[in-house]
């Protein structure tokens, strides 16, 4: 089918949904009968004003721009997430499908198709390649130039396990994670790839700069992209093109268990050539090209699983491995496999606590009051578990133009663990951090950068021999656009907060140690490079010391520190509400229910579930994780708790200007973060959340202070500990309370209460 004929009947099946209407407010009419001339003329009266439109290229003036999807009118008012309503500002009772989108994507590369010799002079003769890239059509504050709404493009896509099937939203133009009337349940987010002729450029070549710019840009290279494939006679002239996608990936995370313990002199129970056959490397069960007709093409989706992980077997039995004797590495109770200088080449923590005794009966032995310490002298058999994340590439096969351009670009594709905060992007939270934060309380929060996984600049997988990935290759986490033009005008810039999960990278987690989203390893000649292999065995084994470990963890996860017993240097930084830890109401968002007041005799005392006790697989297994809550927090809800978690510290008289005073060498700030955090470290969260201007103790506060709180009002009340003790249940961890202060926190003002004393009103700091 020609491509106006496809870009017709997605013309016929919106025009009665709104759409005809709305695009007649730019003077187009989807419904003409000559449409190919309708979509090619100009449009001199485009309203910028509607809803949705604000951020439309000013120098589009077409419904369709050739080769410039930013500059084609329908393309934007299809792609864009921001346009939802009509004429009188009701909702569009129909959105295109990912099909369509792309039907009409194709046409603005293809109503006139540019020879090969035009795409060379285009690039100015530079060094060009079928390059497969993810993309995702974003707002004008979300590309690169922050011009105008715009493509964006990396050659890296983060898709993400679940336990259900994909759903597309086309109102919000996206995936998100959740499942209506199941809060257990999670859907697999797709990553949509695509291929393109793409050209070579250094970073600092005008028009050709990725988004957030790093050190050393000018020198690398990144790739981008030119021109869309597809397939048939529309694309390039004199060429009638068939093009395929492949994807390919590879979960080695056991087999690699086995050979980094085996290069330290222990015997794990199983050598070559066994374990390289699955389960301890596979390929199948991990992701795949979407089959529905309404996914277009390239859409890479996850395989469901009924669970998150899952017991591994080899031979049709249970598979086990020997847990190192004496082995004597462990954080918490989980076996650490220590880093060989940051790099990592196996999993850094393995899941050890399902003993398998020789009648084949499995002993918990989170049960065990010794737990952290049965794993660290090993010596047993314990049961490995599977995930289903991977990292992979997606590659694009065009033999009619594999002699004219023969060097193929691949993608590299993640597949990930689940997302707890899918409509939080990691580069919202690093741009607040870097812009807004004020220093001193910037230096306090996090000991490294919130940096997203397209800040890195390393290549990609480089054990994935049959890739052809190569180690100059350090771009490919980056995001650009299509290249720009001089003399671009700026559009309106609005931050708007999208209800759906990005796939690519700047949404995700940078490498940190080990990671979130992949990790990193190193070869013999010294190139550190991205590998999802580093991650934990399986993932939700590395999730609960990641949540815990707050203070370090600077990704847009959840802070789990005051779901667990107080540990030294690990305070909260962005706090979870009572009801997302399972305090108040059923939905814990790890399963686990967080602290509790327990009367004693002659003290009070909070209850906490004991860290070394619980157990993220065991809770996986069952079923218990559940994004119901967390999803439901946007970026700037993410940021105030933040901030004012900062300001309920330095009202405790933590003050974040004594411990970084001005002029401080990095060393120094380094040991002044130390300090600091150990101080936070000594008061923990009872409860946190948030109230509203009626609620009784808040009026108390401001009556007696006479301060009035406004906007967002956040409810904290914290306690300094003292001992921490084990109650008779081995599992659990009693810890007295030294003092308890109530606090109330908007953005402006801090008014508190220590124990049985009198409310006090405090300025914030910023």
């Amino acid at each position: 089918m020609a491509l106006i004929d496809q870009v017709q009947q997605v013309c016929d099946r919106l025009a009665n949904n709104g759409w005809r209407e709305l695009l007649l407010q730019h003077g187009l009419d989807i419904t003409a009968a000559n449409l190919t001339a309708e979509l090619g003329k100009i449009l001199p009266n485009i309203n910028r004003n509607l809803p949705g439109f604000t951020d439309f290229a000013d120098e589009g003036n077409r419904a369709i721009a050739p080769g410039s999807p930013a500059r084609s009118l329908l393309y934007h008012a299809l792609a864009s997430a921001t346009v939802v309503t009509g004429t009188q500002g009701n909702e569009l009772t129909a959105f295109p499908t990912l099909a369509e989108i792309d039907a009409v994507e194709n046409y603005v590369y293809g109503v006139q198709p540019p020879s090969l010799t035009e795409l060379r002079v285009k690039a100015n003769y530079g060094p060009l390649a079928i390059a497969v890239f993810a993309s995702e059509y974003r707002p004008a504050s979300d590309t690169p130039h922050q011009k105008h709404a715009d493509l964006c493009f990396s050659r890296t896509g983060v898709a993400r396990v679940g336990t259900a099937e994909a759903l597309y939203d086309g109102k919000h133009r996206g995936f998100l994670p959740f499942v209506e009337d199941d809060s257990q349940a999670m859907r697999v987010i797709p990553s949509r790839y695509s291929a393109y002729i793409a050209v070579i450029r250094r970073g600092d070549r005008p028009g050709y700069k990725p988004m957030r710019v790093r050190d050393g840009d000018d020198r690398r290279l990144f790739w981008f992209p030119l021109h869309k494939l597809f397939s048939g006679n529309e694309c390039i002239r004199n060429f009638n093109l068939t093009l395929n996608l492949e994807a390919n990936h590879l979960n080695e995370k056991l087999r690699r268990i086995h050979l980094q313990l085996q290069s330290q002199g222990y015997d794990t129970g199983w050598s070559e050539p066994d374990i390289s056959n699955p389960p301890f490397i596979f390929t199948e069960g991990i992701a795949e090209f979407s089959q529905n007709p309404d996914d277009g093409m390239g859409t890479l989706t996850p395989i469901v699983h009924p669970l998150l992980v899952e017991a591994a077997e080899y031979q049709g039995k249970p598979l086990t491995y020997q847990v190192p004797a004496n082995y004597g590495l462990t954080l918490s109770s989980s076996l650490l496999i220590p880093a060989d200088n940051e790099a990592r080449r196996a999993p850094e923590y393995v899941h050890a606590r399902h003993q398998v005794l020789p009648n084949g009966a499995v002993s918990d032995l989170n049960e065990r009051p010794d737990v952290a310490s049965i794993v660290a002298q090993g010596g047993y058999n314990a049961l490995h578990y599977l995930d289903f994340t991977a990292d992979g590439w997606i590659e694009a096969l065009c033999p009619e133009l594999a002699i004219q351009i023969p060097r193929r670009v691949p993608a590299y594709s993640l597949v990930s663990a689940p997302d707890y905060f899918p409509t939080c992007d990691q580069r919202q939270l690093m741009d607040w951090w870097e812009q807004s934060v004020p220093e001193a309380v910037r230096n306090s929060i996090w000991r490294i950068p919130p940096e997203t996984l397209a800040d890195e600049r390393m290549p990609p997988n480089l054990a994935l021999t049959e890739a052809d990935f190569r180690p100059e290759d350090t771009t490919v986490t980056a995001i650009v656009s299509l290249p720009g033009e001089p003399f671009v005008k700026q559009r309106p810039l609005d931050r708007f907060i999208l209800n759906r999960q990005s796939y690519l990278p700047d949404a995700a987690a940078g490498i940190y140690a080990p990671g979130w989203d992949v990790s990193f390893d190193r070869t013999d000649e010294g190139l550190d490079f991205l590998a999802a292999y580093g991650l934990g065995s399986p993932f939700p084994e590395d999730s609960k010391l990641c949540a815990a470990l707050s203070a370090f963890w600077p990704a847009v996860s959840p802070d789990a520190a005051r779901t667990f017993e107080p540990m030294r240097s690990w305070p909260t930084v962005s706090p979870l509400t009572d009801a997302e830890i399972g305090q108040t109401g059923e939905l814990p968002w790890d399963g686990v229910p967080g602290p509790r007041l327990v009367q004693l005799p002659d003290r009070q005392v909070v209850e906490y579930e004991a860290i070394d006790h619980v157990d993220y697989v065991t809770n996986a297994l069952q079923g218990k994780f559940t994004l119901a809550l967390t999803g439901q927090v946007d970026v700037r809800e993410y940021e105030a708790r933040v901030l004012t978690m900062a300001y309920v510290y330095h009202a405790l008289g933590i003050e974040e200007e004594k411990y970084f005073p001005p002029g401080q060498s990095e060393a120094q700030d380094a040991e002044a973060f130390g300090r600091i955090v150990n101080e936070k470290s000594k008061w923990g969260v009872l409860s946190f959340r948030e109230v509203t201007p009626t609620e009784t103790e808040l009026q108390e506060a401001q009556t007696f202070t006479g301060q009035r709180l406004r906007g967002k009002i956040y409810r904290f009340e914290m306690y300094r500990h003292g001992n921490i003790t084990t109650p008779e249940d081995v599992r659990k961890r009693w810890v007295e309370i030294r003092e308890r202060v109530t606090l109330f926190v908007d953005g402006l003002r801090v008014l508190m209460k220590r124990d049985s004393g009198v409310w006090e009103s405090k300025n914030v700091r910023g």
